[in-house]
């Protein structure tokens, strides 16, 4: 599935620029996204360099583009033509294309107590016959960890069910789930069980999908902890910092743009494959 990353206000290849959450993707280190254009485009909806729904933010400065692939900066739908359209089978929603064939994830609806997709609902008779497949800790192949993980969000597993900031449980980025403003709303947003062996969980200083803004105890200096980690980042003065793997570029509004082929996905600059 498409996921979205994050444009830079950089001008030109290598270019400096400022503006609101993102960084640039490609074409030297540009500046963090916001109200410009990223240092090199692509060819989605949130890598062009294009307000496309006319909210006046554009591509990763936009709270529905949750990647680079993403081809749809309206809503938190994919916009790839036929991706995850089986009712019960779903593959990787964030690698930009349809099918599993090149990412090995498969996620089967049946297996979630949660589901009540009309094709596809919830089937315990299925889950009794298929145990290993419906794992939510043992049924994904290190190919599909490897492949999807890396551009899966914060907070979200490798099949787009994602924790959210003011919802109890976690919630599917269906078609439907257009605004974070339906994130509450059941009809749109539907409930799921998370696929814990194929996800990225969210942190205390971390950057998440819906959760755009950090603890004033995440200051600078805080940045270079291990993802998941629920621990603060310190009280050095400064702005906070999103925090992310050893070794991995946090990227935000007051932070320099991401390096070449990676993009900021969730305050974090994440090689692309």
């Amino acid at each position: 599935m498409a996921g979205r990353g994050a444009g830079g206000t950089g001008a030109g290849a290598g270019g400096a620029g400022t503006g609101g959450t993102g960084a640039a993707i490609g074409g030297g280190t540009g500046g963090t996204a916001g109200g410009g254009v990223i240092s090199k485009v692509g060819l989605t909806q949130c890598n062009d360099g294009i307000d496309n729904d006319g909210d006046g933010k554009i591509d990763l400065a936009d709270p529905e583009c949750t990647g680079p692939y993403d081809n749809d900066e309206s809503s938190f739908a994919t916009g790839i033509p036929g991706d995850n359209m089986d009712a019960c089978k779903q593959d990787c929603f964030f690698d930009g294309n349809s099918g599993m064939g090149d990412d090995g994830c498969l996620w089967q609806l049946q297996c979630d107590p949660l589901s009540n997709e009309p094709k596809c609902a919830y089937d315990p008779s299925f889950v009794s016959h298929h145990s290993a497949e419906c794992s939510i800790s043992d049924s994904q192949s290190q190919h599909c960890i490897d492949k999807c993980r890396p551009v899966t969000p914060n907070g979200c597993d490798c099949f787009g069910c994602c924790q959210v900031p003011g919802v109890t449980h976690p919630i599917r980025l269906d078609s439907t789930c257009k605004t974070t403003a339906d994130f509450a709303d059941p009809a749109k947003c539907p409930a799921c069980t998370q696929v814990t062996q194929c996800m990225n969980t969210c942190g205390h200083c971390q950057l998440c999908l819906g959760k755009t803004t950090l603890p004033p105890d995440c200051a600078t200096g805080g940045g270079g902890g291990s993802s998941g980690s629920d621990g603060g980042a310190g009280t050095d003065a400064g702005p906070p910092v999103p925090q992310c793997d050893p070794g991995v570029q946090p990227c935000g509004p007051d932070l320099p743009g991401c390096p070449e082929n990676a993009a900021c996905i969730t305050g974090c600059c994440i090689p692309l494959p």
